[in-house]
């Protein structure tokens, strides 16, 4: 150390290994040594990756960044690209073009890794060449322990903060933090730290029947598409869809019915196959403490909003924190100063500017997609240039909001005057009679199900996929549907209600059948809307009359139902 700022031979810790940490590893070394000063870089990774790596955009500002910090950007990287993005919302369509080469998708999902990973091992890879060193430790927290005027030599000269990760702790001179949104360590990382809001998502990929040819397509943001979805985002891949919806409580049945909507308006290619799908955070403004001595937060952990596609803005935050360690020193004032104040203003005022602006797009109905177009025709003519929202380079978040807030404004005294409809599609499906579907992810409790109900003339589509239900529930509605409490991906319950509020299906019956027989369970299925609740195993007397109001004669029902010790039909069981 030299006073109060790093020296050759200091110690940094980060906090995280995604993006954000091995971009500041990379840019920490490089400003060093461009000042003289040779760092010793520790990062440590969680070791639990996501389930699903979303996708990469890359903008021109992101591989310019990119190379900067000495990252390969390979040209491959270059093969799937965007024409635009579409916007969309009650009914309303408006496409936001991409200048050529302007955004790339990067992705090798589902043969290979997610692009967002293959950023990192990029970033990895220059950290690593230049001298950092990565390791796959949780860290707990860190502790403030100034060393003592006797401690030996070798400990004082390693920094007064304490990484406690696994059992073990390590000195170091500052530590950043770079966990992503929703996975601070809070007071753990040091007392009064404020992260980033966050708000709930699911994330999901759908793998398409065959791979994308023709003309570079489109990315969609629908707006709004579900009361509980402020809006479901579709980016398209070579081989895949990666699927992601926000908003304060959507949840996995939420995406699915999404999608369901959106396989149905032809959003996503029809065939697709659900193969992964997980809930996660978004970052939903700034944070409001970010610093204290020798410690800062860097990427999502910071700041950010759902419009934020791309990650231009984590890498930025990476060099300005770099810079501020090294030129600003250790002091939590200097700090604040030069790392919050100076260095993140206009990306803390984007994220409280782009969350915000979530709200309003809600709130103008209709009118949302002609905002952004109004807001990017706004900055053109103001000749600004500045980082956009949806990876364009406009419109800027605090320009969006200002355009979003009247359009919202507007929407909200026209509902005054006029009778809220919800959309329909132009034609709707007629319901087939005699037609059931059974949605069970137990192919015995299927199979029998689908011959006992045969046996009576009546035709039967069985899915062991909930989001198959869905797409297929739009196109042609049943007589009923045989659901299951236990899923795959869904809560059966939470897929009820889903089907009963939708104007689609909300006349469906829905027959919910479990073998958790409870009160409780009986009694929240029937307020998700079923009609009946069957307790597994199953009755068949007692499901056919349930579905069709009588039941078969013995010569017609399956010949392999066995009777039991009191002479009743048997039961199904799953």
């Amino acid at each position: 150390m030299s006073g109060s700022r790093l020296a050759s031979g200091s110690r940094v810790a980060i906090v995280g290994g995604g993006i954000a940490g091995a971009g500041l590893a990379a840019s920490l070394i490089f400003n060093g040594r461009a000042r003289g000063c040779a760092l010793d870089v520790r990062v440590y990774e969680s070791g639990d990756p996501d389930a699903i790596a979303p996708p990469a955009i890359l903008t021109p500002e992101c591989r310019s960044r990119l190379a900067a910090l000495g990252a390969r950007v390979p040209q491959e990287w270059r093969a799937h690209e965007l024409r635009g993005v579409e916007l969309l919302s009650h009914g309303q369509r408006e496409v936001m073009p991409a200048s050529a080469g302007g955004l790339w998708v990067v992705d090798g999902w589902p043969q290979g890794q997610g692009g967002l990973s293959l950023v990192r091992e990029a970033l990895a890879g220059a950290a690593t060449s230049q001298g950092a060193r990565f390791v796959s430790r949780r860290v707990e927290r860190v502790e403030h322990q100034p060393c003592a005027a006797d401690a030996p030599a070798v400990v004082r000269k390693n920094g007064p903060l304490v990484v406690r990760a696994q059992g073990s702790g390590e000195r170091f001179h500052a530590v950043a933090l770079a966990t992503g949104a929703g996975a601070s360590l809070g007071d753990s990382f040091f007392p009064g730290f404020q992260p980033a809001p966050s708000v709930a998502a699911v994330q999901a990929r759908l793998r398409l029947p065959t791979p994308r040819m023709g003309p570079p397509p489109l990315a969609r943001l629908w707006m709004s598409p579900l009361p509980s979805v402020d809006g479901l985002v579709l980016l398209p891949g070579a081989h895949s869809v990666y699927a992601l919806a926000y908003g304060p409580a959507v949840t996995p049945a939420d995406l699915c019915q999404a999608l369901m909507m959106a396989a149905r308006d032809g959003l996503v290619e029809e065939g697709f196959e659900l193969l992964a799908l997980e809930t996660t955070r978004l970052p939903y403004g700034p944070g409001r403490s970010l610093v204290a001595p020798g410690q800062l937060v860097v990427g999502a952990a910071a700041f950010g909003h759902p419009l934020q596609v791309g990650v231009s803005d984590t890498l930025a935050s990476c060099s300005r924190a770099a810079v501020a360690l090294l030129d600003a020193g250790l002091e939590a004032p200097a700090l604040e100063r030069r790392y919050v104040r100076d260095g993140l203003a206009d990306l803390l005022d984007d994220a409280a500017a782009g969350a915000r602006a979530v709200t309003w797009l809600r709130r103008a109905g209709r009118r949302a997609p002609q905002a952004f177009i109004t807001a990017r025709h706004r900055v053109a003519a103001a000749g600004t240039v500045g980082s956009g929202v949806l990876g364009l380079p406009a419109p800027s978040p605090q320009v969006l909001l200002s355009v979003a807030r009247w359009a919202g404004i507007r929407e909200t005294m026209s509902s005054w005057v006029r009778t809220a409809v919800e959309p329909l599609p132009t034609t709707i499906p007629t319901m087939e009679r005699d037609l059931y579907y059974i949605v069970d992810d137990d192919p015995d409790q299927r199979e029998a199900m689908t011959q006992l109900l045969e046996s009576t003339g009546a035709h039967v589509v069985a899915f062991a996929d909930e989001l198959a239900l869905f797409c297929a529930v739009a196109r042609r509605p049943p007589t009923a549907i045989l659901l299951d409490v236990v899923l795959h991906w869904v809560d059966g319950l939470r897929l009820c209600e889903g089907l009963k509020q939708h104007p689609l299906t909300r006349d469906t019956r829905v027959v919910v059948m479990s073998g958790m027989n409870r009160p409780h369970i009986r009694q929240r299925a029937l307020d998700a809307g079923a009609e009946a609740f069957l307790p597994k195993p199953v009755d068949p007397e007692r499901l056919l009359r349930q579905l069709m109001g009588v039941v078969p004669t013995t010569s017609s029902a399956p010949s392999e139902a066995p009777l039991d010790a009191a002479g009743e039909t048997g039961r199904y069981a799953s």
